[in-house]
């Protein structure tokens, strides 16, 4: 649980660099795209190098590899209703984020900017700010919201209740169209992300059915995070061209946006009931 919370911190501290490089348009973003690469290719090499671990072949109870067992292995766990809704949950949280996070470039120019000649510059420098925002709440989270619920032995509400604080948040730019209303969409949804994030994998962890599979069973809860990134993308993509038939609009109008929050808030809050049904964790 210890290095679970900065997942949120470096995905916003990448945000932070990758708008910087925004401002300086195609270039910039081939340089951003170079300098991700260079990094993944570093920690790859990094990861493969410096964790030196025993061989499995020299376990006691280790099993020939067959067929028959790899298919096994890859078996999702059965009878075990608190492990699929957390991966429900987990799943539903993430896209709810991917909707907004992923398009907040477009939010801020055709939404917050809508119309203005200098849109693209402008939602640039929001992106950025709201990037430092979000740095600082999730560094807050990451310090405070483990030990705070470790102290209290409880992981479901916390986590539920971080949803709902992403859905507060998510609701801001509905209330305030301007970039107030992104700013304090970073504050507050930033901190209820940051918040889950410090606490969900601990979560994930308490409603695996065997320990001996918890491997595996990470593994599959883990889709979560690849398949939010989809679903996510999807579902925004979905909105705004329903949006756009609707209105018989050839460009995109910024009632578009609008549902998408509308949308982001009804899927996160739809996961954090799903956490709430969770039985054998508190």
């Amino acid at each position: 649980m210890m290095l679970a919370p900065y997942v949120a911190v470096g995905q916003t501290l990448g945000s932070v660099v990758g708008a910087a490089f925004l401002t300086h348009g195609a270039s910039g973003i081939f340089q951003a795209w170079m300098m991700g690469l260079a990094i993944f290719s570093l920690v790859g090499i990094f990861v493969v190098v410096w964790p030196c671990e025993k061989s499995s072949k020299f376990e006691a109870d280790g099993e020939a590899m067959s067929a028959k067992a790899i298919l096994r292995d890859f078996r999702p766990p059965r009878h075990a209703p608190d492990f699929y809704y957390a991966l429900v949950g987990r799943t539903l949280m993430m896209g709810g984020y991917w909707m907004i996070t992923t398009y907040q470039l477009c939010i801020a120019q055709d939404y917050i900017y809508a119309g203005d000649p200098h849109a693209i510059d402008k939602a640039a420098a929001i992106i950025a700010t709201m990037g430092v925002i979000t740095l600082v709440v999730s560094l807050i989270a990451a310090v405070a919201a483990g030990p705070i619920t470790d102290r209290i032995g409880r992981r479901k509400l916390p986590v539920a209740l971080a949803s709902c604080l992403f859905a507060v948040g998510a609701a801001m730019p509905l209330l305030f169209r301007s970039p107030m209303g992104m700013y304090l969409f970073a504050a507050i949804a930033g901190l209820g992300y940051g918040v889950y994030n410090a606490i969900d994998q601990a979560l994930n962890v308490a409603v695996l059915p065997n320990p001996k599979e918890a491997g595996k069973d990470l593994g599959i809860l883990n889709l979560a995070n690849t398949l939010s990134t989809v679903i996510g993308t999807m579902m925004t993509s979905i909105v705004v061209s329903i949006a756009k038939s609707a209105m018989h609009a050839s460009g995109t109008p910024a009632a578009a946006y609008a549902w998408v929050f509308v949308v982001a808030i009804v899927i996160v809050l739809i996961a954090a009931a799903f956490i709430m049904r969770i039985r054998n964790v508190k």
